[in-house]
């Protein structure tokens, strides 16, 4: 593969697990987080998988523009790294909490994590993309893309909003040979997905076999053309629609 990628929300869950998946095969790997320790645990095991690979820790706050922007900032100075082939935005923030109960600042904390910065960073690494006709952009959804459920309005408005964002990133850049793919799995056995109540965590989907579908897309970037897969879990078998 001999690509570089740059993940946010690298440190946890599903994040996670793509960058160890994909750390054999990546030329570089930047990974943002807002825990410093955290991220230095993950480069660790990076480098226990791959020691060949150049792992960037970034430690950033995505929950303000101020963020994004020194995020970007930072990423600028890596003079090594010419090109990001793959942008991953995994990180997200995860309110649960009764209408009547949610503040405003909640409102826009969430909106800027889960929609104004992956959109910030999905301009400013696709333009690039686009100008070398080539490139692949990972927005992280969930089911609540489609399906709300209680307590949850401000997290499944912002992830109805990433798909949109996603989708209309793929129709502007996909004639320049860059893709905008979104990723909508059910709940996952991740630290986010314990906070999904009425709900059995055993039965949640491993985010490792979310992060191997990802993987294969990669991998088949030729020849499979997609620019939404959602990702569920029956009693027996996993359906991808």
């Amino acid at each position: 593969m001999n690509k570089t990628f740059f993940i946010t929300g690298a440190s946890a869950g599903l994040g996670e697990k793509f960058t160890t998946l994909i750390a054999n095969d990546a030329k570089n790997i930047i990974i943002v987080g807002r825990n410093k320790n955290k991220l230095l645990r993950l480069k660790k095991k990076i480098y226990k998988i791959n020691t060949k690979v150049n792992v960037i820790n970034l430690i950033a706050d995505l929950s303000s523009n101020f963020g994004v922007n020194k995020l970007i900032k930072k990423f600028a100075k890596q003079k090594k790294i010419e090109f990001v082939d793959v942008l991953v935005n995994s990180a997200a923030n995860f309110t649960v909490k009764k209408i009547e109960n949610i503040s405003i600042n909640e409102i826009k904390k969430d909106f800027q994590i889960n929609v104004i910065s992956p959109f910030m960073l999905s301009k400013y690494f696709g333009l690039k993309m686009k100008k070398k006709n080539r490139g692949t952009i990972f927005n992280i959804g969930s089911s609540s893309s489609y399906d709300c459920s209680k307590n949850t309005s401000i997290y499944c408005s912002t992830k109805h909003a990433l798909l949109g964002m996603s989708k209309s990133f793929n129709a502007e850049l996909k004639s320049y040979g860059v893709k905008s793919i979104f990723i909508a799995p059910g709940s996952m056995k991740t630290p986010m997905g314990r906070k999904v109540k009425n709900q059995d965590y055993n039965t949640f989907i491993d985010p490792e076999e979310v992060a191997i579908v990802m993987k294969n897309l990669l991998n088949n970037e030729k020849s499979i053309f997609i620019d939404e897969l959602k990702i569920k879990r029956t009693l027996y078998r996993w359906v991808l629609k």
